[in-house]
């Protein structure tokens, strides 16, 4: 899947001479309206803070067993950083690749589950690139606007362990239109998998008060897959824009963007 997200970022790019002239195709669907220009790159940073249920847990360590894998109490924290490039092929339909960089950590707390070991959570840091595709549907008029726009991501993950991450959004925003600036709220819906294999070391469980090596295997998902947005956009210029955005509810998210259009 990797190689497939980056292979049609490639296109997305390699295409972008061949078709600027033309784009967006069928132009004439949106009569009189002003569109923007067809072709944009952006840099995106993003932070969220999430909770996760446990899908699957397996690990070995002799004499301790955990009978309620629910009472683990799972939170994930991530940095990400990526560019966009994105074409409008339709005047209501805009397609983007992205590839960019993450950093996460996921802490596993053992402290509700009465584990007998000296630590309240098991950390588990992971960073690795961001391969990801989607498109957005949009329409409006002079003082309004409605989108929706889905994106599907995929993890290269380098790190100790064997990691995997995957995610699939759906983003609705609804906003008013006001000269150079755009007002929004909205919805975001989030289901994400995380699945990590590998040994960590706990300290002072052998019969020595030794270290212990224990192998472990960890499947993760998304807690609550909804919140809320509300954000701003501003059009600096012809070709410059900026967009912020701050997510709340169950799960909290910030997104800053900074385009490009040409």
């Amino acid at each position: 899947m990797k190689r497939t997200l980056f292979i049609a970022l490639l296109l997305v790019i390699s295409s972008s001479s061949l078709a600027e002239s033309r784009l967006p195709f069928m132009r004439d669907l949106a009569g009189d309206h002003e569109l923007p220009k067809p072709w944009g790159i952006s840099l995106d940073f993003y932070t969220m803070d999430q909770n996760y249920d446990l899908d699957f847990l397996q690990f070995e360590l002799p004499g301790i067993s955990l009978d309620d894998p629910s009472l683990l109490d799972i939170s994930n924290s991530i940095q990400h950083f990526d560019l966009k490039l994105d074409a409008w092929i339709l005047p209501f339909l805009n397609v983007f690749g992205i590839i960019g960089r993450l950093d996460a950590d996921t802490l596993v707390g053992v402290t509700r589950a009465g584990l007998p070991i000296p630590v309240s959570a098991l950390p588990v840091s992971y960073d690795g690139t961001v391969y990801g595709l989607g498109f957005t549907l949009a329409a409006g008029g002079e003082n309004w606007f409605v989108s929706l726009t889905t994106t599907a991501t995929d993890t290269s993950l380098s790190g100790g362990f064997e990691s995997d991450v995957t995610s699939l959004t759906e983003q609705f925003r609804i906003g008013l239109n006001r000269g150079d600036w755009q007002y929004f709220v909205g919805a975001m819906y989030l289901d994400t998998e995380e699945s990590h294999r590998g040994t960590i070391t706990l300290p002072f469980l052998g019969p020595n008060l030794s270290d212990a090596v224990v192998p472990f295997a960890i499947d993760l998902s998304s807690s609550d897959q909804i919140n809320y947005v509300v954000g701003i956009h501003h059009q600096l210029s012809e070709s410059f824009d900026l967009t912020f955005e701050i997510g709340f509810g169950d799960r909290e998210h910030t997104l800053f963007n900074i385009g490009y259009r040409f």
